[in-house]
C-alpha cells in the first residue's frame, strides 16, 4: 500500500497539462515550468511510501524488540513506513480472523505455526517472495523442525519465530547431596528414574521435601518423549494426528510412572517452577527460555542444561520444536513484506532474539557460531534445536488442553494410561477435522 498526498500529485498533473497548453511565445516559460513541474513530481514520488502494518500478540520482551527491529529497518529502508500493532492473545484469533476474511488489517503478521497451513489454504496468506529467497535457500538455512509447518504444496508461506525446545534442566547441588556425580546428569530414562529416586525425599509423614524430577504434565514435554519413543504421532493418510501406536504409549507411559509408579514426581508438591527456584527440585522438563526466568527472579540459582535424556543408551534425543510463524497477507506488498520478515529473522537478529529474550535461533548460521558451542548450557541448546521435529496438526487444543488433560486423568488414577490414550486419540480426530472444517473454507 502507497501513502502520498493524492490532492498534491493531481494539482501537479493538472498545473502539467496548463504549462504544456502555454501560447508559442511563452515557450521559454513554459521550459522553465515544465522543470520546475518534473522537479516537483520527483519529489512527491520520493515522498511516496511502501506501509507495512505489522500484527503480534502482546509480550513485553517481544514488543520492545519487533518495534526496536522495525525502527532500525525503516532508518535502512526510508521508503517503507512500518506500523507495529500488538494485542492480548486471548483475542488474537478472532480479531485477526475477522480482518483477514475482510481484506484489511496487518500486512504481516506473526501466527501459530498451526495456524499457516489453513490460512495458506484459505487465502488468506500468500507465499514468501520466491525473488527474495528460494524454497531450496529456505531449507539449507533453517532447521527442518522450524520451517517444516511454513510449506505446503511446495512453497514456504511464514518464517519461523519465537522458537522453543524441550531441555532438562538440574539443579548440580542436589545430586551431590544424594551422592551423585554432578557432572554426569542422566543421560537416559532408567538412569534419570534412578537419579531421581535417589534424590527424591520425604519426611516422616510421607511428604516430600525435595523432589527428583518434575513434566508438569506439560503437553510439549509429554509429545517429546512420545517422539523420543518413534511415534511420528501424524497419519499422513487421514491427515489425522495418532495417539494410539505403541511409540506413543512407550513415552507417554513413562511420564506418567514419574507419577505413580516410582513415586519422584509428586503432584501435590506445588509449582515446579517454585520448587526449581527454592532448590527443592533436582530436574525438570522445560523450554530454554526458562533459564531468563529463573536468573531474573533468583538470579544466585545454580543450575545447568543438558539435552533430554533418550529412551535407552544411543537413543533418540528428538524433542518437539514450538514455533510461532511469520507470514505475509494477501493485501501486502508481498517483496517489501518478505524484505522485512528476513531482517525480522535475519541471522543478526536471531542472535538479539536470544540474548533478549530467550528465543532461540532457527538459521544454522547462528546454531553453529563457536561463541555459542563454547558455553556448555547454550551448547546443549542449540543441539536440542538440531534434533527438533514440528507439530504436524492443524487443531490448538491437542497441545493447549488434550494431551495435558490425558495425564492429569491417569496421575489422578481416574484412567489406565491405555485408556486415557484412546480417549485422547479420538478427541484428538474430532477437535483436528472440526477445525479444518471450519478454518479451510
Amino acid at each position: 500500500m502507497y501513502v502520498c498526498s493524492m490532492t498534491s500529485v493531481l494539482r501537479f498533473q493538472i498545473k502539467l497539462r496548463e504549462v504544456v497548453t502555454l501560447p508559442q511565445r511563452s515557450q521559454g516559460s513554459r521550459v522553465v515550468i515544465i522543470a520546475l513541474a518534473l522537479m516537483l513530481g520527483l519529489s512527491l514520488q520520493g515522498l511516496a511510501k511502501t506501509s507495512i502494518v505489522h500484527w503480534q500478540h502482546t509480550s513485553p520482551a517481544r514488543d520492545t524488540m519487533v518495534n526496536l527491529l522495525a525502527h532500525e529497518y525503516m532508518q535502512a529502508h526510508p521508503d517503507v513506513e512500518i506500523e507495529v500493532e500488538t494485542f492480548p492473545l486471548a483475542d488474537f484469533l478472532d480479531k485477526l480472523t475477522v480482518s483477514l476474511a475482510a481484506g484489511v488489517g496487518p500486512d504481516t503478521v506473526q501466527v501459530r505455526s498451526t495456524w499457516v497451513s489453513w490460512l495458506a489454504q484459505s487465502g488468506a496468506l500468500q507465499p514468501l517472495s520466491s525473488k527474495l529467497i528460494t524454497a531450496d535457500e529456505l531449507e539449507r538455512e533453517f532447521i527442518p523442525g522450524g520451517i517444516a509447518p511454513m510449506k505446503l504444496d511446495g512453497q514456504y508461506f511464514a518464517l519461523p519465530t519465537d522458537t522453543q525446545t524441550i531441555v532438562l534442566f538440574y539443579q548440580p547441588h542436589l545430586f551431590e547431596e544424594a551422592g551423585l556425580d554432578s557432572g554426569k546428569p542422566p543421560q537416559t530414562w532408567d538412569e534419570l528414574v534412578r537419579s531421581g529416586r535417589k534424590i527424591h525425599r520425604r519426611d516422616a509423614e510421607n511428604v516430600t521435601q525435595v523432589m527428583g524430577v518434575a513434566t508438569g504434565g506439560y503437553a510439549p514435554v509429554l509429545l517429546s518423549l512420545m517422539a523420543q519413543a518413534g511415534a511420528t504421532l501424524w497419519d499422513e493418510n487421514t491427515s489425522l494426528p495418532v495417539f494410539n501406536t505403541p511409540e506413543v504409549a512407550t513415552g507417554f507411559r513413562f511420564a506418567t510412572d514419574l507419577v505413580t509408579e516410582h513415586g519422584i514426581e509428586d503432584r501435590a508438591f506445588g509449582s515446579r517452577w517454585t520448587a526449581f527456584r527454592n532448590e527443592k527440585l533436582a530436574m525438570v522438563y522445560a523450554h530454554p527460555a526458562m533459564r531468563g526466568s529463573f536468573l531474573r527472579t533468583h538470579p544466585d540459582l545454580q543450575f545447568r542444561i543438558v539435552e533430554i535424556p533418550a529412551p535407552v543408551e544411543d537413543g533418540s534425543q528428538a524433542g518437539l520444536v514450538t514455533t510461532w510463524a511469520l507470514g505475509v497477507t494477501r493485501k501486502a506488498d508481498v517483496d517489501a513484506a518478505t524484505s522485512w520478515l528476513m531482517y525480522h529473522q535475519s541471522a543478526e537478529s536471531q542472535e538479539r532474539w536470544l540474548e533478549e529474550t530467550g528465543e532461540l535461533p532457527t538459521r544454522w548460521q547462528v546454531i553453529k557460531q563457536p561463541k555459542f558451542q563454547r558455553d556448555p548450557d547454550t551448547r546443549h541448546i542449540m543441539y536440542s534445536l538440531t534434533r527438533a521435529v514440528g507439530v504436524p496438526w492443524m487443531s490448538d487444543a491437542i497441545v493447549d488442553s488434550l494431551v495435558g488433560g490425558a495425564w492429569r486423568k491417569v496421575t489422578n488414577l481416574e484412567a489406565s494410561p491405555e485408556a486415557a490414550l484412546q480417549d485422547l486419540h479420538l478427541q484428538a480426530c474430532v477437535e483436528e477435522e472440526r477445525v479444518r472444517s471450519e478454518r479451510i473454507k
